[in-house]
């Protein structure tokens, strides 16, 4: 019953998407297997599962896997279930991506979850201890849940668990805010960065002679195409490239940008490839629109970029407002000036950048969720 809630909870564009994908009867018979992997001994530090969604553990990395990758790194055996992953696997000593549930204990574990109507599943373990990750606004599911009976939305499954959970996070003061009178003891847990993955250091994708203006991530219907395609106009000389998977509803957006010759696009890649991309950024674009979605977003490219030693310029997000080191605009006129002063940032500022990019870690972001687990005799099994 579990799992049958949680696909039916998924926006209809990722149960389309599931549904697509080559092999999906095995993948729903895997989701039906019952927990059954070694037991963690008294003592021991709990292991950490990461509930089936869409994500990926190599492709297109977020919050969710650098953190799960930062508490590998503080001691932590990580089980990432991947139902569409053909075997098991090992990316790193500690973190094991399995492609059923039956690979992870069945009791003494840590579930971590950002998506409320995963804890359908949680009736599967025993002692088990919560971590719920508001890591957005709730809104940015909404428009993908219309039509849909109030027990199969986000919003139905998101009181009862941050009810529930052991620790509830979330990744900027924003969140905190919004989010706090629901639960109290809520923390911050702010994104970060892989400093040992985006480093000037190491191999760059050749993109050209002429400035390029990047961007890496998702690009959805929060992305100001109007924004950058003026900019683009303004500033012929520059290429501006961008990086990421085109999401449902960002089409049009899209192909009105490509219109322009010097706008490129490059599809989803693996994090490694993606720093590749970055290290040939002149400069890198936070472009997105102000709404209440991205009013609670803290962007993971603003930290990727600085640790890589690239200047970001970015929209006036309260989080990018907020940074120090991130310059904001509020049109294209500001943007193409803003790209001028960027690109022409030499080589001692931009190391003093990569210094405050590699200062957001994430193993120093998630010490405030470690000190809340081991305050309350969580991180270890009973």
């Amino acid at each position: 019953m579990g799992i049958l809630r949680l696909v039916h909870s998924l926006p209809p564009g990722l149960r389309r998407r599931l549904k697509a994908l080559p092999g999906m009867k095995k993948v729903r018979d895997r989701l039906y297997q019952a927990p059954a992997g070694p037991r963690p001994s008294p003592g021991e530090l709990r292991p950490v599962v990461y509930l089936p969604t869409w994500a990926k553990w190599e492709v297109m990395r977020q919050r969710p896997q650098y953190l799960l990758d930062a508490l590998a790194r503080s001691g932590h055996q990580i089980y990432f279930v991947d139902p569409t992953a053909d075997r098991p696997h090992s990316p790193s000593a500690r973190v094991s991506v399995v492609p059923s549930l039956k690979a992870t204990p069945p009791a003494g574990v840590i579930v971590y979850t950002h998506f409320a109507p995963t804890r359908t599943l949680l009736e599967r373990y025993e002692d088990v201890v919560v971590v719920y990750d508001i890591l957005d606004d709730l809104s940015i599911y909404d428009a993908d849940e219309v039509g849909l009976p109030p027990e199969r939305t986000v919003r139905y499954h998101h009181s009862p668990l941050v009810a529930e959970a052991d620790v509830v996070i979330a990744s900027n003061q924003t969140l905190v805010e919004r989010h706090l009178s629901e639960r109290p003891d809520l923390i911050l847990v702010e994104n970060g960065v892989d400093p040992t993955l985006f480093t000037p250091d190491g191999p760059a994708v050749d993109l050209g002679e002429a400035p390029v203006v990047g961007y890496h991530g998702a690009i959805a219907a929060w992305f100001d195409f109007d924004l950058v395609g003026q900019a683009a106009d303004i500033r012929p000389d520059y290429s501006f490239v961008l990086v990421g998977p085109v999401l449902e509803g960002a089409e049009k957006g899209m192909e009105s940008l490509l219109a322009r010759p010097n706008v490129s696009h490059h599809r989803e890649a693996p994090s490694d490839v993606v720093a590749s991309f970055v290290r040939s950024f002149d400069v890198g674009l936070v472009p997105f629109l102000i709404t209440e979605m991205t009013q609670g977003v803290t962007p993971l490219k603003t930290f990727e970029y600085l640790s890589t030693g690239v200047p970001v310029v970015s929209t006036e997000l309260p989080a990018s407002i907020s940074h120090p080191d991130v310059l904001t605009v509020t049109d294209a006129a500001e943007l193409a000036r803003a790209l001028d002063d960027a690109i022409a940032l030499g080589p001692d500022e931009r190391a003093r950048l990569r210094g405050a990019g590699m200062a957001a870690s994430w193993d120093r972001r998630i010490e405030p969720l470690l000190e809340r687990l081991d305050a309350n005799g969580l991180r270890r099994v009973r």
